[in-house]
């Protein structure tokens, strides 16, 4: 790190000329101003320099050394699309990892959703970006709306191969299937199946969504809730399917829409106790509990 002190200097340096131009120049013309760009281009190369010196503490476990160089390498060029990635990838996963309690775990999660998103706002269109916080809304956070939202985005942007595209449609259709929304979780299927006709898991998803939930989930909003519960309370009395996810995230759907949240949520919370690597259902049961309080504290009309 001692070979980093005259950067970090010039950091330092950097930072501050900048906050006293952009004073003087924008309280004379009364207008925002962008720095000249030999200046941008100095904090760009600044920004590579720490951007390297991240990747040194990362591979040596220095984990906690890590985002304070990651936050001064964004500063100097919000334009750093991959620092941004790799930051929010940081604090969403290794700084969560770290911690021990499970309120603040969840902040970490939060926190690197957050970064994601300032990244976004520099960088709106970047496919590392979209699909980064995509999978972590799935992965870490547990919320599959905001996951889809990102992901089709992410299925929308340029910049990606031909590899990336399946595995979006794939997140994506796993995404809706917890949702649920079997549906989109069937077009999803189909697309990659059509764009990779050899390929098996692709084909495989799509007959059992078909076979097993399609139905339900038509039924269901239609009006024949009672009729869809029982073929998912019917479905998972199998010895193959009682630790299923798909059917009970759809079963507790069916009673969430039914008005039935108590039910609901001991559904998500059993599966929270079977599946510890499952935090789609634990994001609903939080939800679904403040949701309920909120139902209660109301006041009688």
């Amino acid at each position: 790190m001692r070979r980093y002190g005259v950067v970090l200097l010039l950091v330092a340096v950097w930072l501050a000329a900048a906050a006293l131009w952009q004073s003087s120049v924008s309280s004379r013309q009364r207008v925002n101003v962008t720095l000249p760009n030999s200046w941008r281009l100095l904090g760009r190369l600044m920004a590579k320099a720490l951007w390297q010196q991240s990747e040194i503490f990362r591979d040596t476990g220095r984990w906690w050394l890590v985002l304070p160089l990651l936050r001064v390498t964004t500063l100097l060029d919000p334009g750093f699309a991959e620092a941004y990635d790799f930051a929010g990838w940081h604090i969403a996963y290794n700084l969560r990892a770290e911690e021990k309690d499970e309120t603040r775990r969840y902040q970490w999660v939060k926190l690197g959703l957050q970064v994601y998103e300032q990244g976004l706002k520099n960088n709106p269109n970047d496919f590392s970006l979209l699909f980064g916080i995509g999978w972590t809304a799935y992965d870490k956070l547990g919320d599959t709306a905001l996951a889809a939202y990102y992901l089709e985005r992410a299925l929308n942007a340029p910049g990606k191969f031909t590899k990336d595209v399946d595995w979006v449609r794939h997140m994506l259709a796993h995404a809706y299937e917890r949702m649920p929304n079997i549906q989109m979780a069937l077009k999803h299927w189909e697309e990659a199946a059509l764009a990779s006709p050899y390929n098996p898991v692709a084909r495989g998803a799509t007959i059992t969504l078909r076979e097993r939930y399609a139905y339900a989930e038509t039924m269901s909003r239609n009006g024949y809730d009672v009729e869809a519960i029982e073929l998912m309370e019917n479905l998972l009395r199998h010895p193959d399917k009682k630790y299923a996810t798909i059917p009970r995230h759809l079963l507790a759907q069916i009673y969430l829409d039914r008005g039935d949240v108590e039910s609901a949520i001991a559904i998500m919370q059993q599966m929270t106790e079977w599946h510890k690597l499952e935090p789609r259902a634990e994001f609903k049961a939080r939800e679904w509990q403040e949701r309920l309080k909120e139902r209660e504290l109301r006041p009688a009309e």
